[in-house]
């Protein structure tokens, strides 16, 4: 098996949906032929199925035939996690690795983060990393959509971290002095003047890694943020950066210093 060279940093798409993730989970597992994208993100196209059997994701043409595995589940946990090898349309030995997490947001939302790595395994892992990058963000889209994602209403303030890392934009002089990274700053001035930025900035022990910190109004607030991460974010859309959106507990907050 021929492979890369040099390790690629794994994808991460999120969305916020309108339902628990215990529903998520059934949805995306027991319901995935109802919203995945056939007609563009299959091997026969529209007509055919898809449907996890006995550990394994299988797609068959419209007549139920000629399956096509596209990957094998390693781990199953309802409600939390699934993580599977995926190589769909291809050889096994071009497997790489699909993980779906399913994070409780409040009482009745869920943040759904899709992690796909293991680009090292293929020949292409550039480019095929570049080609799903975009493509997993359409399938999210049409999960978001089953699942009812505009009906975001909880009440209530809520707490927000964005972990930015380094991308595969970055060259040899660093995140911090490319032309993108004026993208990011201006990025987080859009969310200062939201009036939601509580703090943004670098974290020293790895080079070009940075976190920041949001206080929002309520869920709806966080859906729509989450989705402002990935794609307003002109450093992350070209990779400049990495960014994995985590929702915060917060327990206890301190009052402000008096500086008099």
């Amino acid at each position: 098996m021929t492979t890369t060279d040099t390790p690629l940093p794994a994808i991460c798409r999120q969305v916020v949906v309108s339902t628990t993730p215990d529903r998520a989970f059934l949805l995306w597992t027991q319901d995935i032929a109802s919203w995945w994208p056939l007609e563009t993100h299959s091997v026969h196209g529209q007509g055919g199925g898809v449907a996890f059997v006995d550990g394994q994701l299988v797609e068959t043409d419209a007549d139920g035939q000629r399956p096509q595995v596209w990957g094998t589940v390693s781990e199953w946990h309802p409600g939390e996690r699934l993580t599977m090898s995926w190589h769909a349309g291809r050889a096994p030995s071009d497997a790489t690795e699909v993980e779906v997490s399913f994070t409780p947001v409040g009482d009745t939302h869920t943040l759904v983060t899709l992690t796909h790595s293991g680009w090292e395994q293929r020949a292409d892992g550039a480019d095929a990393r570049a080609d799903y990058r975009g493509g997993w963000r359409g399938v999210l889209e049409g999960f978001a959509v089953e699942t009812g994602a505009g009906d975001v209403s909880d009440a209530g303030p809520c707490w927000l971290v964005l972990d930015h890392r380094v991308g595969v934009a970055a060259d040899e002089g660093g995140a911090f002095r490319s032309p993108l990274f004026a993208e990011h700053v201006a990025f987080l001035q859009r969310l200062d003047d939201r009036g939601w930025l509580v703090a943004a900035g670098h974290l020293p022990d790895t080079e070009g890694d940075g976190m920041t910190v949001l206080r929002l109004p309520d869920t709806a607030t966080l859906a729509a943020c989450v989705a402002l991460a990935h794609d307003d974010d002109v450093s992350v859309r070209e990779g400049l950066f990495d960014v994995r959106a985590r929702p915060w507990q917060v327990a206890l907050a301190g009052s402000p210093v008096a500086t008099d």
